[in-house]
């Protein structure tokens, strides 16, 4: 029986209805494109992420359909055309996007197609020895000769540039050599989450990168917090070690007789007593100042090598606490991003 004029397929109501539950029950939606993506890598995309992502091909009309009568997903209207598909998840847009760019694996370049990147092949020897293979590469442009029973690519050079169109005979030497200079897949377009709209340029993050740039202004926070004696969690501890050498410095400077300072302040005594004696003259010293005396470099250059190790230490142990801040900072980091 044929169609009814003026209905709707059933088919096609289905897919919208598909696409809007899609939009109510997950928290970020998006337009991805799959164009040139061979239909056996694309079966293998949807069963490699088939638990992560819900990815429905259908027609650009259908999506922006579905996308308008849910009012708050309207923007995504902006990336249809061309060959598109729809997908949701429950991960955020910064992991859906790492996913769909796992997606892509390296394809060669095909005849007739526009190049999306400069190819430049090498110089140096091939696997190919001396036949008509030779003609072939030549014919695509590559300045290919025979040495040593080989042939080779004499010189680098840019067979094609972006945005040419690449001829067959170039794509057949590339075929031959087993260059593939582009990555088909997944291409997101956008993604949206609460009504925030994510193009590639805001996903494509350096989390390396990041993760440093986190840590380097957690460290400056961490040193302006201390420096200025503001008291957090994470630096109680570090204002309290300062606290106390700021406390035992101040009092070995005056003089004031406490039991954590004694040790020291008889040290310093005992320092000064030698100076002042080696300012003396040899008549105004007894045989056991003398005696002191000469060995004072000794007494010296210990002492001031314990005061050293006494502030490495602290040094040491202030360090030890940011760095491991620093690790906390960076591994809830990398838990952000995936």
């Amino acid at each position: 029986m044929a169609a009814v004029k003026g209905t709707v397929p059933q088919w096609k109501l289905r897919d919208v209805e598909e696409i809007k539950r899609y939009l109510r029950e997950y928290p970020v939606v998006g337009i991805v494109s799959f164009r040139g993506i061979p239909a056996g890598q694309m079966q293998k995309i949807r069963r490699d992420l088939r638990d992560k992502v819900k990815i429905k091909v259908v027609k650009n009309n259908l999506i922006e359909k579905a996308v308008q009568d849910e009012g708050e997903f309207s923007k995504l209207t902006d990336f249809l055309g061309d060959q598109v598909a729809f997908v949701a998840s429950n991960l955020n847009p910064f992991r859906l996007f790492k996913e769909l760019e796992k997606t892509k694996e390296p394809s060669p370049l095909k005849p007739n197609q526009i190049a999306p990147e400069d190819v430049v092949v090498e110089k140096g020897p091939t696997s190919f020895p001396p036949g008509p293979v030779l003609g072939d590469l030549q014919m695509g442009g590559l300045p290919a000769g025979i040495e040593k029973g080989k042939i080779v690519i004499k010189d680098t050079v840019t067979v094609v540039k972006a945005g040419e169109k690449v001829k067959p005979e170039v794509a057949k030497a590339l075929q031959l050599l087993e260059i593939k200079p582009i990555k088909l897949g997944l291409d997101t377009r956008v993604l949206m989450e609460n009504g925030i709209i994510f193009k590639p340029e805001d996903l494509r993050i350096d989390v390396e990168e990041v993760s440093v740039q986190f840590a380097q202004a957690y460290q400056r926070a961490i040193n302006l917090a201390v420096n200025s004696a503001y008291v957090t969690p994470e630096t109680a501890e570090i204002l309290i070690i300062k606290a106390v050498s700021s406390a035992k410095n101040l009092a070995v400077n005056s003089a004031i007789p406490e039991r954590e300072v004694i040790t020291d302040l008889l040290a310093k005594a005992y320092s000064e007593m030698l100076s002042l004696a080696s300012h003396l003259p040899e008549s105004a010293l007894d045989e056991d100042l003398q005696s002191k005396l000469q060995q004072t470099p000794t007494v010296v250059e210990v002492e001031e090598k314990e005061e050293e190790k006494r502030e490495e230490e602290e040094e040491k142990k202030e360090e030890e606490e940011e760095e491991s801040k620093e690790e906390e900072a960076i591994e809830g980091l990398g838990a952000l991003f995936g």
